[in-house]
């Protein structure tokens, strides 16, 4: 089994420590550790291999912090086109044989025996020609992420991000799973079940593969590729889906309030004041009846949300952007 990690995401959501020249997944912040670097020894136990795909401008980076003995080949993205087309560059560069674990670079999650026994399960399926899913058992009503409505090993249906009413309901019934964004297939069957129910992504992807110089991708090419999630493009269509329940410990850190639970808040003084997080190294900051609310300053810039908010702070950076 090859591990295949997606690094492509800009972590919009952590602005200001978060940029797009410098995203989440590469910032040393677990120990002097990246979500990166936590990744691949996560998996290095399970994997003969790393195939590691990410934007080209982030190349330096990532090499930078990776250890030069371990089996790392990288492809190389100009532009962002979604998760559908990135797994399918990775596919058309390995042997449709080769079982693929996808993981995303910028996730934080415990290498236990839980772990271990979902990885093996997963990597059973995919033998057998299964496209297979990691759903994460909830454990609150949480409306940020997608679910799985599953039964056993079978995938019901795939769930939008819900209200918190429904998000409430999903939890009760014990059906249904957190979308993890994790997968486990054989690379032919990926390709295979693409070209069947996104043609127009099959197609110029493997274009944009077979004129890849060094496993860079030409822009004209990449342009070209239609842009879509592989949830959307694949697995909310095929027949040869099924899902393995995970629960152990999971964070996607998609937001500050995620980072409540795993990072320690910097030095500051904090008067009549509870329940905060504040991340500003070389800072002196200064709470007074200041309470549920994250504090966040990077260079120039300073970040300060309400507990409960902080999925808005891709907003912040959208105006940024003049979107």
């Amino acid at each position: 089994m090859k591990n295949l990690v997606i690094c492509g995401g800009s972590g919009t959501r952590l602005w200001p420590i978060s940029t797009p020249e410098h995203p989440k997944q590469f910032l040393p912040i677990f120990n002097k550790k990246s979500l990166f670097q936590l990744t691949l020894e996560r998996n290095l136990p399970f994997c003969d291999g790393f195939l590691v795909i990410l934007g080209q401008k982030h190349l330096n980076l990532a090499k930078k912090q990776v250890d030069a003995s371990e089996q790392i080949d990288f492809i190389q993205e100009p532009i962002g086109r979604n998760t559908a087309p990135a797994i399918a560059l990775a596919c058309f560069a390995v042997d449709e044989e080769e079982i693929l674990l996808v993981s995303p670079s910028d996730h934080l999650i415990g290498a236990d025996k839980y772990y271990r026994k979902s990885l093996f399960e997963a990597e059973d399926l995919a033998e057998k020609g299964y496209l297979v899913t990691f759903g994460i058992l909830p454990t609150y009503a949480e409306t940020g992420y997608g679910y799985i409505y599953a039964k056993g090993e079978d995938v019901l249906a795939f769930c939008e991000k819900p209200d918190l009413k429904t998000a409430k309901s999903y939890l009760d019934s014990g059906n249904y799973l957190w979308n993890s964004g994790m997968f486990c297939f054989k690379a032919g069957v990926y390709l295979a079940e693409l070209k069947k129910y996104a043609p127009k992504i099959y197609e110029m992807a493997k274009i944009a593969y077979d004129n890849s110089t060094n496993g860079l991708i030409d822009m004209d090419d990449m342009l070209n590729i239609p842009k879509d999630s592989i949830d959307y493009a694949v697995m909310e269509k095929s027949d040869k889906v099924k899902v393995v329940p995970f629960v152990g410990k999971w964070n996607d850190l998609g937001s500050f309030d995620s980072l409540f639970e795993v990072v320690d808040s910097t030095q500051s003084i904090q008067i009549d004041s509870n329940n905060n997080l504040v991340i500003a190294e070389g800072k002196t900051v200064g709470l007074v009846g200041v309470k549920d609310s994250i504090v966040v300053a990077q260079g120039n810039n300073l970040l300060v949300c309400k507990k409960g908010e902080s999925q808005r702070v891709k907003e912040i950076c959208d105006k940024l952007a003049g979107k």
